[in-house]
């Protein structure tokens, strides 16, 4: 295989494996972005649903603490014990599944944890809720312990650490999943920048092969079929001016051998 046919058959197969493995580089780089979607979205769904069962289960104490303090139903006492396990088995669930920059965070929110608990805790030993309802239902007494007070004055402020301590996971977890999705920017470029290499070299290649065709085929072509009309209309030697290889400097030099030296052969 030599001439004209060599380079368009070697251009054609550039251009087919120039693809091929561009096309190869960008998939392997979207399955890799396509994996670090997956890992953000997983992470961040399971951050939300810890962090929303953390909230969920702190709020649920709450209630159980303003139906014992504030209305004085004490069968609420073994309630708000039941909530605040729920809320520490939410936490060791978050902190289990949480990374090593987030365990100072954790750290903080158990402290805050257990302080809210302390509190509950000293209440529901002092038997002093117990005490005014059965004051009240026997004599009907005068009834010195202000539920609402202790609540604003004890346990407001342990439940606002808490719920502050909480919202600071979810904040950080948030912000951890920033530079996943920088990364996930980058990949996006390095997964589009082969394609678009890969389109400028095919373009540029193209026009090369355009001007071998049109140079060195269609040219020659056009003068020798010129030529060759003159020759026949007006006996004009035949002559072309074209430049001319290979296959086609051969077929011009035998169809001026046949026409300006029809003797010889």
């Amino acid at each position: 295989m030599t001439g004209i046919r060599k380079r368009v058959t070697v251009g054609f197969l550039s251009i087919v494996v120039l693809l091929f493995f561009s096309g190869l580089v960008s998939l392997f780089e979207l399955n890799h972005m396509s994996a670090d979607i997956e890992v953000i979205l997983e992470g961040n769904r399971r951050s939300l649903e810890l962090s929303e069962n953390m909230l969920d289960a702190i709020s649920a104490h709450d209630r159980a603490v303003v139906n014992y303090a504030v209305f004085r139903d004490t069968l609420y006492s073994d309630s708000c014990k039941m909530r605040f396990a729920e809320l520490a088995a939410h936490i060791d669930e978050a902190r289990g599944e949480a990374t090593k920059s987030s365990e100072m965070m954790f750290d903080s929110l158990r402290i805050s944890a257990e302080r809210l608990r302390a509190v509950v805790h000293e209440l529901r030993t002092s038997r002093t809720i117990e005490h005014l309802v059965l004051t009240d239902t026997l004599t009907n007494g005068a009834q010195s312990f202000d539920g609402k007070g202790w609540y604003d004055r004890n346990y407001v402020p342990a439940y606002d650490a808490t719920s502050n301590s909480i919202m600071r996971v979810m904040s950080h977890a948030q912000s951890f999943m920033s530079p996943r999705a920088e990364r996930l920017s980058r990949n996006a470029y390095r997964a589009v920048t082969p394609v678009f290499i890969s389109l400028v070299v095919m373009i540029v290649i193209l026009l090369m092969f355009y001007y071998f065709i049109v140079s060195y085929a269609l040219k020659p072509i056009i003068e020798m079929n010129k030529s060759l009309g003159d020759w026949m209309r007006y006996k004009i030697p035949f002559a072309i001016k074209a430049e001319c290889r290979d296959e086609l400097q051969e077929l011009s030099e035998k169809i001026g051998t046949v026409v300006n030296n029809p003797k010889k052969l």
